[in-house]
């Protein structure tokens, strides 16, 4: 355990210090910024005969779990696996005294604990611009848990990312693959009828079949089981194929 923990906290160290991810979360701050100016200058232009008072938080959740965190993650792994391997410190990690199974379980609690932590930064953004545009904050802790719940489906899109950079060498063509894949996986369900049903980016709003439209619990069952059961899929086989991979 001690291995594994020493492992972790260096490759939380490598992805903290690095400003790209700061870049991001100002990024998410000004779409969020845009949003409330959008709803003042309608406000304003009708001379108030409209406002558009609604839940900020809750209202950019969806662009947080489905663009902004994925986002994140993906180039967390990429940072972790393919641009390790193409600078050649890869192999500094795997002469450490910790199995490979412990350093991909590592590298991979680092890009979930990234991503969950931007997304509850996230969720203070959108309250303080929530706070100062004069909005209730009644409903903060039952945001909260919503930001908390969703961020179940983004391990599951963490894993996506690890395995295609596990299978790949190079950085960049990794990060255009994992966006292709997650696109593709996100709105097939557009085109193909069904496919809903047995992909983990359905649930990526997992917070809606929680807390919202009381869904049956066989189906609420249902799709966990489909989530859960996907991480284990594409943790099982990142950790094969990262176990023979020549470093």
């Amino acid at each position: 355990m001690n291995t594994f923990l020493f492992a972790l906290k260096k490759e939380l160290y490598k992805l903290t210090h690095k400003k790209k991810y700061i870049v991001f979360i100002l990024i998410g701050a000004a779409v969020s910024l845009i949003r409330w100016g959008g709803s003042a200058l309608i406000t304003r232009l009708t001379d108030g005969y409209v406002t558009m008072k609604t839940n900020m938080t809750l209202e950019m959740l969806p662009f947080a779990v489905e663009i902004l965190i994925p986002i994140i993650m993906f180039i967390a792994a990429a940072d972790l696996f393919t641009h390790e391997h193409s600078a050649d410190t890869l192999k500094m990690c795997l002469l450490q005294p910790i199995t490979r199974f412990k350093l991909l379980t590592a590298k991979a609690a680092a890009v979930v604990i990234t991503g969950a932590a931007s997304l509850l930064i996230m969720y203070i953004v959108n309250m303080i611009i929530q706070l100062l545009s004069g909005g209730s904050i009644a409903q903060a802790p039952v945001t909260l848990a919503a930001y908390i719940i969703d961020i179940l489906p983004l391990i599951g899109v963490a894993f996506l990312g690890i395995l295609i950079n596990v299978c790949l060498k190079g950085s960049a063509s990794s990060m255009l693959l994992c966006l292709a894949v997650y696109a593709v996986m996100k709105y097939m369900g557009l085109y193909v009828a069904g496919s809903e049903s047995f992909l983990f980016t359905a649930s990526a709003k997992l917070h809606v079949m929680i807390l919202g439209q009381a869904l049956p619990m066989h189906i609420l069952m249902y799709k966990m089981g489909i989530l859960f059961g996907s991480i284990l899929i594409l943790y099982s086989v990142s950790y094969i194929i990262f176990d023979k991979k020549n470093v």
